[in-house]
Parts: structure tokens; sequence; C-alpha cells
């Protein structure tokens, strides 16, 4: 909390300072959010010094978590990134440039500062060198201490960077960008590379984009030996490096085969390695050193047409990835651990391969709108023997949107979505999970304007969702399930003056599950779930301000199986007892909102004070003696105040 309030200073001492500099910008924010909260604040800052620049950014974020009544957790975290240089095209500008990180959660800070001098022969290429200092302090490792003791590693940090923009013909885009920053702190490393290449042509009705990325990282962070080296009083610490290497590409082309015919294809690929090693660990110590490799691989075909009102795609797409994972040092470790984390780490290897098959259309003829929307989708999901995931799944949906302008006040909608999931699994041991899945929804709308000043929409939803074993193992009773809902969602709109509108939003769901018999079509219903929400507010609007005021409610009804419920005999002896019954959920209470615009200055405030109180309704039998006192405490819940809100303020120039 000390850090946070250091922070949150800090940012407002540097915009006092940044008042009289050209170019800034101060945000700041708060939400309180039931058991969270957290405060945000950044600065942007652009001065000049005579021929120099200053591009200052900065962001810090404060989140507390309530744990019970009196204890909070803070998480500080706050980025900085500076750059120094001078104003110009110059052939040769010195720069400084630097980053500043901390995380008081794990208690690590990140500081660099480089000195670097820019080369620009051409106007579309430059390349910088840099030299400087890079500082890491974060917890150490080893000694059986709860919090071990901070340890700095400093070191001199090496960067390059480079950019190519030529000039090209109208049409044609061409970028490309790279760099890399290597810090020796020793006894630790740290890299950073990358390269990006952009070309993009869109001229005379052809659009190509071809996209490249390298880029690899390497981390180090401090670890006590392994849980299994226990022969040392106190173990030392080992360095455990990290590198992750990314290949990335995408090609994508759109060109005519008609005056309304189009054709659009996507490949992409991308393949990541990320690999684990120990370093500096003691010669009678037992690390696993890890390799992960993961590679990617789609593409996708599809046909455009349009001509009038009429709008078809039509799209195929596949693609294929797999995910494999080896210990590396395998031949360096005793045979029975190796062994045991090799099949650990084979166990969460996969290969998986899709096909999907999609279209969508939308036709206008006067007054009615048709659109269509439909896909299936195979997925084969594989996996090594000792993994008994081997799975397929075919999933196919479809949906008709139907809107009719009857009047030009009144407009009808129509919904109906249909779809299917079947899932089987080839691995006996996972066979009795197979299943399909139906699904229905109808959801019937229509909208009403009467007046410039009214507005009106209501709309009605019917879901039904059945879900059917596909075969049950002797002994065992079938747990097919039924799950089907009736929803209404209200929306109503009316101005009362030309600043003055009332607002109001409703609406009811009821949720009937069941135990399904599939082959009567019925079923035996064992929950019932119905929520109603609601909420009222009047909002007024000038060119510069608009606020709200309002009321909110929710109310929810479910079946719980066993609610604890703590009473107090006639003797005055505490005492509980479960029971089944009902439990309802009411949250109401005020809202507000404001939302404010002068000049360079916006500030936005949102807010829901919620009153919780819960009530429930015991089943079966109760004791006799004290039957009353226990519904009296069931129906009278425990009551939760809960402030929720949302603040933001932004000031730039």
């Amino acid at each position: 909390m000390r850090f946070g309030l250091l922070g949150i200073g800090w940012l407002l001492l540097l915009s006092q300072a940044a008042m009289a500099q050209s170019g800034w910008t101060v945000r700041t924010g708060f939400v309180r959010d039931v058991s969270r909260y957290r405060w945000t604040a950044g600065l942007d800052l652009m001065p000049s010094v005579g021929a120099w620049t200053l591009h200052w950014q900065q962001q810090f974020v404060s989140d507390a978590f309530q744990y019970g009544t009196d204890r909070l957790d803070f998480r500080d975290e706050s980025w900085t990134t500076w750059t120094l240089a001078p104003a110009g095209d110059a052939t040769l500008q010195p720069r400084l440039f630097g980053q500043w990180a901390w995380f008081n959660q794990s208690r690590v800070l990140m500081q660099q500062a480089l000195a670097g001098l820019r080369y620009r022969p051409r106007n579309d290429l430059w390349l910088e060198p840099a030299l400087g200092v890079a500082l890491d302090q974060r917890p150490g490792a080893g000694g059986g201490l709860v919090q071990p003791p901070l340890q700095t590693d400093y070191g001199p940090a090496l960067s390059l960077q480079l950019g190519f923009r030529p000039q090209t013909p109208p049409g044609y885009t061409l970028r490309l960008e790279g760099g890399g920053l290597l810090q020796y702190l020793t006894p630790r490393r740290g890299l950073t590379a990358y390269v990006d290449l952009l070309f993009q042509r869109r001229a005379e009705a052809v659009d190509v984009l071809l996209q490249l990325r390298g880029a690899r990282f390497r981390r180090d962070t401090y670890q006590a030996v392994s849980f299994l080296n226990r022969t040392t009083a106190a173990p030392p610490q080992s360095v455990e490096a990290t590198w992750s290497d990314t290949l990335q590409g995408l090609l994508a082309v759109q060109l005519p085969l008609h005056s309304h015919l189009h054709l659009r294809g996507r490949l992409g690929g991308e393949w990541f390695r990320r690999q684990v090693r120990f370093l500096r660990a003691p010669d009678d110590a037992l690390f696993f050193n890890t390799r992960f490799d993961h590679r990617q691989l789609d593409g996708a075909l599809a046909l455009l047409y349009g001509q009038g009102g009429l709008n078809l795609e039509l799209e195929l797409e596949t693609g294929a990835e797999e995910e494999i994972r080896a210990l590396t040092n395998r031949a360096d470790l005793p045979a029975a651990q190796a062994s045991q984390k090799a099949l650990l780490l084979r166990q969460a290897d996969y290969a998986r391969s899709y096909l999907t098959l999609s279209g969508r259309s939308q036709l206008e003829a006067g007054r009615l709108t048709v659109g269509l929307r439909a896909y299936a989708t195979i997925l084969r999901h594989d996996t090594p023997e000792v993994n008994p995931d081997d799975r397929d799944e075919l999933q196919q949906q479809a949906r008709l949107d139907l809107r009719y302008r009857l009047t030009r006040a009144l407009q009808l909608d129509l919904g109906l979505e249909g779809g299917y999931y079947h899932l089987v699994y080839l691995n006996a041991v996972r066979s009795a999970e197979n299943h399909v899945q139906r699904t229905l929804r109808l959801q019937p709308g229509l909208t009403w304007t009467p007046a410039p000043t009214t507005r009106l929409w209501l709309q009605g939803e019917v879901r039904a969702a059945y879900t059917v074993d596909d075969f049950v193992l002797p002994g065992r009773q079938r747990q097919d399930q039924s799950a089907r809902e009736l929803g209404y969602r209200l929306q109503l709109e009316q101005a009362l003056s030309p600043r003055l509108r009332a607002r109001f939003d409703g609406s009811y769901s009821e949720l009937r599950l069941g135990r399904l018999l599939w082959d009567r079509f019925a079923e035996i219903p064992f929950d019932t779930l119905r929520t109603y929400t609601g909420w009222l507010r009047l909002e007024t609007q000038t060119a510069r301000l608009r606020s709200s005021v309002g009321f909110r409610v929710f109310l929810r009804r479910d079946f719980m199986g066993g609610l604890l419920i703590a009473y107090t005999t006639a003797e005055g002896t505490p005492a509980t007892v479960n029971r089944p019954g009902q439990l309802w959920i009411v949250q109401l209470g005020p809202t507000c909102g404001l939302h404010w615009q002068h000049g360079s200055l916006t500030f936005s405030l949102e807010g829901w004070l919620m009153l919780q109180r819960l009530h429930r309704r015991l089943y079966g039998p109760l004791p006799e003696a004290s039957a009353d006192r226990i519904r009296e405490a069931a129906w009278n819940g425990p009551r939760t105040r809960i402030p929720n809100l949302t603040f933001s303020l932004t000031w730039q120039r």
C-alpha cells in the first residue's frame, strides 16, 4: 500500500512539473468491484528542452484483494519507458533511452539505461547501436527461508536496432524492423531479439499481405535446488535459464475472379520452442532440463459474391498443430527419476487437426432481410498411448435471421438456431463419456418507435438442450440431461424533455434442468433457476455533461441440495442444521453515472451501491423445539453492502 501511494504521488509530481511543457497526458482511475480494489495511473510526457525532446511513458497499477474482513493483499506494478533525443532527421543523432519496472508481489525491480547513436544514411533507413548498464533485483533462493533476501545483479547492456521503410509506389507497403538487447547480469543473462517483415499490396482490386516475424528471448531466474536434493543443510541456489524461440508467418490474398465474385485465401504458420536449463547447479544436485515444441499450420480458402442486395460467402478452413515435450538431460539422471519425469511430460503431448466448412449469406428484398449462417467442423485430437484423451469431435450449427419492417415504426425479428455436437473418445477407458448434444433456440423480437422520443425493444427466447450418452456401462444409471430455458428482455426509452430521458432495462429467465428419458422424450425435473433483473434510470445530457441516477434490482431463486443454517436454541446455545431448500439472492441499490468533458479534461464516474440479502426456505422435517427459530434464521439470512465504483480521469494537452 505504501508503494501504491508513493507511485501515485510520483505521477502527480511529474504531472505538475509537466504543466508548463507542451505535449502531456495524465490518466488515473479507480475500480471497486466486490472484493477487489484497483488504482490505475498513467503519464505521457513530451517536453522539449532546447533542441532535445523527452518521451516519457509511465503506467502504474495497484490491486488490492480483500480476504476476510480485515485483510487486504496488495499487488503493485509500475512500468516506465523514456527516450531523450534531439529533434530533426540528422544523419547522426545521439539518443538516450531506458526502462524501469517494479513488481511488489514478486519483489522484482528491473532498470536499464543506454546511450546510442542513430545513423540515418537515408530517410528510409536507420541503424542504432547502443551501450549502457542494466540492473535486476529479485529474491534469491535456497536456505529454507520463507522470504529469501533480495539479490542484485548488474552489468553492461548492448542494444542494436534497425528500421527500413523504403519509398514504394502507391498501393504498396514494405517495412522491415529488427532489434536486440543483451544484458550481462552476472551470473545471469537477458536477451531480447526480434525481426519483423511486412509487405502489402493494395492495387487493381488485388490485395496481398505477407508478414514474417522471428523472435528469441532469454530470461534467467534464481531457483533453489530440487526438492529431491536434501543432502545439504543449506542447499545452494542455481540459475534457471529459459529460452523462447518463435517463428510466425502469414500470407493473405484476395483477388477478383469476376465483377461480383472474389477469391480470398490465407495461409499461416507458427513454430515455438521453449527450453529450460539449470546452470551453476551443484554436481550432486538433481535437475530436469526440458524442451517444449509447438508447431501449427492453418489455411483457408473462400469465395465471396456480392450483387445488389445479395451477399454470399463460402469458406473452407483446415489446420493442424502439434505439441511435443522432452527431457533433454535424461542421460545425466537416475533411470527411475528420468523415466518418471519423461512419462509426465509425454502425457501432455498431442496432435490436433480440423476441417471446417462454413457459409454466410444475406439478402435484402424490400422490407425483408434474410440472413443465414452455418458451419460444420470435424476435429481429431490424438494423444500418446499413456494419455487416454484420444477423441474425435463433430460440431454442426446453423442460424436463420429474419427481419421485416412492417411499418416505419414497427420492426419484427425472428432468429432460429440449431446445433449438433458429438464427442467420441477412442480409448476404451474413457469411451463411457461419449455423448451427443442437440440444441434448439428460437428468438422472436420486435422494435417499436412510434415517435422520435419513444423506443421499445422486446425479445423472447426459448432454448432447449438435450445431452444423451452413447451408451451406459452395465450396472450404471443413465446420466442423460435436459436444459430448457425461457427468457424475456425488455428495453424502453422515453424522452421527457430535450435533455432528460428515462430508460428501463429488464429481463426474466427460467432455466429448468432435468434427467432426460430420451426413448420417451420425457424428463424428471430436479432444479429450476429463476432470475429477475431491472434497472430504471434518468439520464440528462448536454454538450459537455452526461449524467444519470437510477435504481437496480437483481433477484435469483435456486434449489440447493444443502443449506447450513446457524441458529440459537431456546436455551441460548448456538447450533447448526443442514437441509435442502430454496436460496433467494436479493441485490438492490441506487446507481449513478457521470461523464464530463471540458476541453482536454475527461472525467467519468459510474457506481452501484449493492445491498445484498439472502433468504432460505428449507425442506424436510426440523426439530420441533427449534423449528420456528430455524425457519426465522433461514429466512433472515446475512446482509452485505458492496459498493461498486468505476472512476477515470484523463487530462491531456
